[in-house]
């Protein structure tokens, strides 16, 4: 019998982690190519880094189109914005989105610092629903934290979860320390939901990393979903794969 992952999801280990985000940068720009509207969301955390790389690269090589395309970011620590240093928003302007000219009403990044969170949430629905064709994420790029979390739904979250506030996990406030110069705050964040990631039209969840390897193996070992691991989700995805380098794929 099979299992949902041998059914919707594969699992492809790329030699380097290089390779792997030169995989999932040429994805995106074929998709492109065949929905100019694309409304793409990728992950604004390290292992992205080399996704906005090549499509920089690719962008000034006249490779990719982005003139009709959309962008959402995942999420946002609270109390922070683009013009936060360290902040996603401030990340994904400064490694991708000013660099590739996305026109800015065409671009969302969360307002942690909004006053009224829900309806920042809110804000986010509207947007997905109002700049894709199907009204969905067309293209969606994940990270998976050392929790297993997915943007910032932390363990225990449920798969019907839309856009909300999170509450950290200890783990997440922890590790997120690495993208700031000095010692932050983090308790909160504003993220989509599982089920915002499940309707994607593609997904791919990229994994690196040495450090990566024991939650690699545990997402591997699974076949279904998981609350108290939330990138388990992406067995319940329709169209996804598992993207792995061989340092965080290794046993």
């Amino acid at each position: 019998m099979k299992t949902k992952r041998e059914e919707k999801t594969e699992l492809i280990v790329f030699p380097s982690q290089e390779e792997m985000c030169q995989k999932a940068a040429a994805e995106i720009i074929d998709s492109l190519k065949e929905n100019s509207r694309q409304l793409l969301c990728i992950a604004a955390g390290h292992t992205s880094l080399g996704v906005f790389r090549e499509l920089v690269r690719r962008f000034r090589a006249g490779e990719m189109d982005l003139s009709e395309a959309s962008f959402v970011a995942m999420d946002e620590w609270t109390g922070m914005d683009a013009a936060t240093e360290g902040s996603c928003g401030w990340l994904l302007e400064t490694e991708f989105l000013s660099k590739v000219d996305y026109p800015a009403d065409r671009v969302f990044l969360w307002d942690g610092k909004a006053q009224d969170q829900a309806r920042e949430c809110e804000r986010a629905a509207d947007f997905i629903r109002k700049n894709s064709r199907y009204g969905t994420i067309d293209h969606l790029v994940l990270g998976v934290g050392m929790n297993g979390h997915l943007a910032l739904n932390e363990p225990g979250t449920g798969l019907d979860e839309r856009a909300h506030v999170a509450a950290l996990d200890a783990i997440t406030a922890d590790v997120g320390q690495k993208y700031f110069k000095k010692a932050t705050a983090l308790g909160a964040g504003l993220t989509l939901g599982l089920a915002d990631f499940r309707e994607a039209r593609r997904s791919v969840l990229m994994i690196s990393g040495e450090k990566k390897r024991d939650i690699c193996r545990k997402i591997r070992d699974a076949s279904c979903f998981q609350a108290d691991l939330p990138a388990t989700a992406v067995y319940e995805f329709e169209n996804a794969s598992i993207y792995c380098d061989k340092a965080a794929a290794d046993d």
